[in-house]
C-alpha cells in the first residue's frame, strides 16, 4: 500500500523527469517571470507552458503572485525535501552550452517589450 509521502515523492519526481520543466526551473532561479516570457524563451505555444507551470506549482516546487495584469511564477519549495531536489536537479540538470543559449536568450526578454506596452510611440504619433 502506498502512502501519502510515498504519493508525495513520486509526483515530485515525476515532475522533475521532464526537460521543459527543468528548463522552467532553471529559469526560475535567476528570475521571476511570467508565462509570456517562459513562452517566448522557450518557444512553444502557452498552453504548453501554463500546463508545465501547474504541475510545478503543484507539486511545491514553485508558487506565483499576481502583479497587476501578469501572473508572476518564482522558485518557492514548499518544504525541505522540494528544496533539497531542486538543488540536487539545478546543479546537474543543463549543459553549459545549452544553459548558456537560455541564459542569453532571457537576459533579452522582457514581458513588456513582448506584450507590446513597452513599443515607445505608436504608428499615428510618428505620422503626425
Amino acid at each position: 500500500m502506498e502512502t501519502k509521502i510515498f504519493k508525495s515523492t513520486l509526483r515530485k519526481l515525476k515532475a522533475l523527469s521532464d526537460g521543459t520543466r527543468i528548463k522552467i526551473l532553471a529559469m526560475l532561479s535567476v528570475r521571476s517571470m511570467c508565462v509570456c516570457e517562459l513562452t517566448h524563451v522557450l518557444e512553444l505555444a502557452q498552453p504548453t507552458v501554463s500546463r508545465h507551470l501547474k504541475q510545478l506549482e503543484d507539486t511545491g516546487f514553485i508558487n506565483s503572485r499576481r502583479e497587476g495584469n501578469w501572473t508572476i511564477y518564482f522558485l518557492d519549495p514548499e518544504d525541505k525535501f522540494s528544496g533539497q531536489l531542486l538543488e540536487l536537479v539545478m546543479a546537474n540538470a543543463l549543459s553549459e552550452l545549452e544553459w548558456r543559449g537560455l541564459e542569453k536568450t532571457l537576459k533579452a526578454v522582457d514581458r513588456n517589450s513582448i506584450s507590446g506596452n513597452g513599443r515607445g510611440k505608436t504608428n499615428t504619433e510618428n505620422t503626425a
